[in-house]
């Protein structure tokens, strides 16, 4: 009788230890982590563009380009605007989601592919237009398998993304050429629509299958500090892949779509990958030649990128990033900050499963004590 109460102490001593370790282990991910992006998907969508052929503004891929994005976004609220520049028909899309709900959060990519590969080792090739796998293709892919996910997050503002038209068509001689579709839509907006944008992020360049970004200028501060932070977090917390892809000491200036809004007082940040190829120089590498192809792109670049975009909706990373006092825009610093407050969790946790171990070893060493005796005392007929 003695021994089978002891067993029973000692069942009941065991069994928390048993729940324990079963409810560590169905433990859902933090909140930024469950995520959803496909990168896969992405590098499909850039195999699909680049069969249609080159995007030049006003060409029949181009359109046929834009027709198959509006036909992903069912839902989605879907304007064009169309723009007479230097000679060509710019037509810049926008598709918006939360329509009305303000506090936009703009997500930006160029869908053009450049005209002329003048890069290209082949000096005989210089005026055939590139495929514009990395250098278009693959920021759009990138909006088109993210926005599969923006409608399920139950978020509280808009999205807007935004397809430029006639980035790529200049010359190297000036910047007169480049950015043509976002200048456009810098020009034709107004102070009080350019207020109520909270972020605008651009993504150029980043299916490089040998990816190393960094931050790059112009940008705003607070927005790199959240990017840098939302790497970081994924990594550390999220556990989806290594940070050594970006660089955190190196800066790089680039003239790109994100300039207009930055000149507009919006935060602005260019996501790129400006060293196209293993051992790229700055804007050298495959850049502007007739090796960007499909094969250069990578699903795992293109879904580092995309978990960025979507663990930062998630989490608001993208949202109030600045503040408006007495109409002065100034800059304020992300909170929380998720790494930090993720690692102090972990933490917690770790020192209460250690005070929570101890107590259970005293606890079965004192039940298999008493059982030991019990034994003893039965042995030798007492108790």
């Amino acid at each position: 009788m003695r021994m089978g109460i002891a067993l029973v102490l000692a069942l009941l001593v065991i069994a928390p230890t048993l729940s324990i370790s079963g409810a560590q282990e169905g433990t859902e991910a933090p909140l930024g982590c469950q995520l959803s992006f496909d990168g896969n998907l992405a590098n499909e969508s850039v195999g699909f563009q680049t069969s249609l052929g080159p995007r030049i503004p006003g060409s029949a891929a181009s359109s046929e380009l834009r027709e198959s994005i509006k036909s992903n976004l069912t839902g989605w609220h879907i304007t064009e605007s169309t723009h007479h520049v230097n000679g060509m028909v710019l037509t810049n899309l926008y598709a918006t989601w939360n329509k009305g709900a303000g506090s936009t959060v703009m997500f930006a990519a160029h869908y053009d592919s450049r005209s002329a590969g003048d890069k290209d080792w082949n000096e005989s090739r210089h005026d055939e237009p590139i495929d514009g796998a990395n250098d278009g293709a693959s920021g759009v892919a990138v909006l088109i398998e993210l926005a599969r996910h923006i409608p399920s997050m139950n978020l509280s503002h808009e999205v807007t993304l935004f397809f430029t038209d006639g980035e790529d068509q200049g010359d190297y001689n000036s910047q007169a050429g480049w950015i043509l579709g976002a200048k456009a839509w810098g020009e034709n907006l107004t102070q009080e629509e350019a207020d109520s944008i909270e972020s605008f992020i651009l993504v150029d360049m980043i299916g490089d299958s040998d990816l190393t970004i960094g931050k790059t200028y112009p940008g705003n501060s607070s927005l790199w500090d959240r990017t840098e932070e939302k790497i970081l977090f994924l990594d550390e917390v999220c556990e989806l892949g290594p940070s050594n892809y970006f660089d955190f000491e190196r800066t790089d200036g680039i003239y790109d779509d994100h300039v207009p809004a930055h000149e507009l007082g919006i935060p602005a940040i260019d996501i790129i990958d400006t060293r196209y190829g293993e051992n790229a120089s700055y804007l050298g590498g495959h850049w502007h030649t007739h090796n960007d192809t499909a094969d250069k792109v990578s699903a795992e670049s293109l879904g580092k990128i995309g978990f960025i975009l979507e663990s930062g909706l998630l989490t608001g990373s993208w949202s109030n990033v600045r503040v408006i006092d007495d109409g002065e825009i100034e800059e304020i610093d992300f909170e929380p900050e998720l790494v930090e407050e993720n690692e102090e969790l972990e933490e917690s946790q770790d020192d209460s499963e250690m005070v929570i171990g101890i107590l259970l070893v005293v606890c079965i060493l004192l039940v298999w004590g008493n059982l030991v005796w019990l034994i003893f005392a039965d042995n030798r007929g007492e108790g």
